[in-house]
């Protein structure tokens, strides 16, 4: 009888012991399971918030000219991390210059719009910037206005306006 109970025994720690061993496998499998969809949904977060340089804000930055203007777009971030630029309008002849700021709004596909705003007032309007597919072209659109294309030159102000005095 003592042997039947030790064989009993040893059975049912040997039974226990490979319960153990399939709850583990069980774990391990529902674990290897597990990361393949959380890498899955770390890669495509990390995707969506890298930028994608095909972006018009990439490109806007520069010299622009039509027959009678010469804009330069500089970008001024903040410490925010928003979108800002410095929009300098030049006039072919003379020395005078516009100067508007603009903060990002909203990009859709090659339309950006943006607010302007003056830094001696609290007056606001809104801009939209569209750019051809090529990002050589870009059309300004101001509230009230006609829309007036640029196309991209390598050209500085000087050369455009040899009146224009930069800095000024």
């Amino acid at each position: 009888m003592l042997a039947f109970k030790k064989i009993t025994v040893g059975l049912i720690v040997i039974w226990s012991l490979s319960a153990c061993d399939n709850d583990q496998e069980k774990v391990i499998k529902n674990e290897e399971a597990d990361l393949p969809q959380q890498n899955q949904v770390q890669d495509s977060t990390q995707q969506n918030k890298e930028p994608s340089f095909s972006a018009p804000k990439y490109h806007m930055a520069g010299g622009w000219t039509n027959d009678e203007f010469y804009i330069m777009i500089n970008g001024s971030s903040d410490i925010k991390g928003a979108d800002k630029y410095i929009l300098q309008k030049i006039p072919k002849k003379g020395k005078e210059k516009v100067i508007k700021h603009l903060q990002l709004t909203e990009s859709t596909g090659n339309k950006l719009t943006a607010i302007i705003y003056s830094e001696d007032s609290n007056k606001t309007s809104f801009l939209t910037l569209e750019m051809n597919n090529e990002k050589t072209e870009i059309t300004i659109t101001m509230q009230n206005e006609k829309p007036v294309t640029y196309k991209k030159t390598d050209l500085i102000p000087s050369e455009f306006n040899p009146e224009y005095v930069w800095g000024t």
